[in-house]
């Protein structure tokens, strides 16, 4: 920009805000970047806040540049319910196919005990899906009143909504691309190291294994209850090759029977609340930690959104992720299904919910700033400022910073 140009720049135009900040020569440079860039040659009441809210609200910027805030979406833990009241369910695989056929491993677990139950799949239809639930969860432990699972093709179609509303089971989906909202994804990583340690190399055997690791999962100590799964699911522990005694068994054998198994199912019973003290302790202190690195974000039906994206790098089409937008938008708000989570629709189809999405995965929309007018000051490069007498008119006083 030469001399002359300067000179006689009278408004902020559009030109004047994409020469230094959207032009390939600027670079797309933040706020400070940006500002810098400007004051060296203009100057304009309330320069740097505008400049803020011009590079915050520019479209590319919020498309391809990282977030260096803290996500958003504080941590909310769940109610303690009774046994089985709550499941949350999971699919485990593709993994090598076994000799029965079974590719799959299908996890659910109830979310108060933490008792697990796995079963192996020749397919991972909702048909199937639907079906184990019912004959091998439901007819044993009876019907549930929650059923959390993720966005998979199995949960959302119609026959699994059709099986809960049929049921009266309330279906809740996490949050897409949030897999940390279903309890169950922590199995499934247990599940992982504790396979390929016993299949070794012959890694069709899973299927056999996995009634040992059942096993293993509903008997080791759970932190947040501070007992085993099976403990809280029996009211005792699972009798093992090295317990010979001091289990339920020997008190039934032994003639005072009555006189010890009272005051036992009394301590059951006390223990019961006590366990919900200790859930909700540790859950309190969980949150305390998890929130330190959160901050809220609250949006309403109405409001547009950027959304996350989760590209993937295509060699064969020369794409890179690298490249690729981390952002989409803008999207409207439709509902807020909970202070963290929200139904998102293309504004040009707000009847179409695309999906419920956590609110980290959100970035709030503002219309990129326009300034059609307002007037600009070149600065004086060299000599001091021009010196105004008190008879100087209040709006040439504050333009002491001169021109070039």
């Amino acid at each position: 920009m030469n001399t002359s140009q300067i000179k006689h720049a009278k408004t902020i135009s559009p030109a004047l805000q994409n020469q230094n900040h959207d032009v390939p020569t600027a670079g797309h440079y933040g706020a400070e970047g940006t500002y810098n860039k400007v004051a060296s040659r203009y100057y304009f009441p309330g320069m740097r806040k505008y400049i803020a809210e011009y590079v915050k609200n520019c479209p590319d910027c919020n498309r391809y540049k990282p977030s260096n805030q803290k996500p958003t979406g504080l941590l909310r833990t769940p109610v303690y319910a009774q046994r089985f009241e709550t499941l949350d369910i999971d699919l485990f695989g593709p993994l090598p196919e076994t000799s029965s056929g079974k590719k799959w491993i299908f996890l659910v677990e109830d979310t108060s005990t933490k008792w697990v139950e796995l079963f192996a799949l020749k397919e991972a239809t909702s048909v199937n899906c639907a079906k184990t639930l019912v004959e091998e969860v439901f007819l044993r432990y009876g019907l549930p009143r929650r059923l959390i699972s993720d966005n998979g093709p199995q949960f959302i179609s119609a026959v699994m909504q059709q099986t809960c509303n049929f049921l009266g089971i309330k279906q809740d989906l996490i949050p897409v691309y949030h897999s940390q909202a279903n309890p169950s994804e922590r199995k499934n990583r247990d599940l992982k190291p504790r396979l390929a340690i016993l299949v070794r190399d012959e890694h069709d055997s899973w299927e056999e294994k996995l009634p040992m690791i059942r096993f293993a999962l509903n008997t080791a100590k759970c932190e947040t209850t501070n007992h085993t799964a099976a403990f809280l699911q029996f009211g005792r522990e699972l009798r093992t090759t090295d317990d010979v005694t001091h289990d339920l068994r020997a008190l039934i054998d032994n003639d005072n029977f009555v006189d010890e198994i009272t005051p036992y199912l009394k301590r059951f019973s006390r223990l019961t609340t006590e366990i919900k003290d200790h859930v909700e302790q540790k859950q309190d202190k969980r949150k305390m930690y998890y929130d330190r690195r959160r901050r809220q974000a609250f949006y309403t039906p109405g409001d547009q959104v950027w959304v996350t994206l989760h590209p993937i790098s295509k060699s064969q089409n020369k794409k890179s992720r690298k490249f690729m937008p981390k952002r989409e938008g803008p999207y409207l708000v439709i509902t807020n299904r909970s202070p963290t989570t929200y139904d998102i629709a293309d504004p040009a189809k707000p009847d179409e919910v695309l999906g419920t999405y956590h609110s980290s995965a959100l970035r709030a929309y503002e219309l990129p700033v326009s300034r059609d007018s307002g007037t600009i000051v070149p600065l004086r490069r060299r000599g001091r400022p021009k010196k105004y007498s008190a008879d100087s008119s209040p709006r040439r006083r504050t333009s002491q910073r001169g021109s070039l």
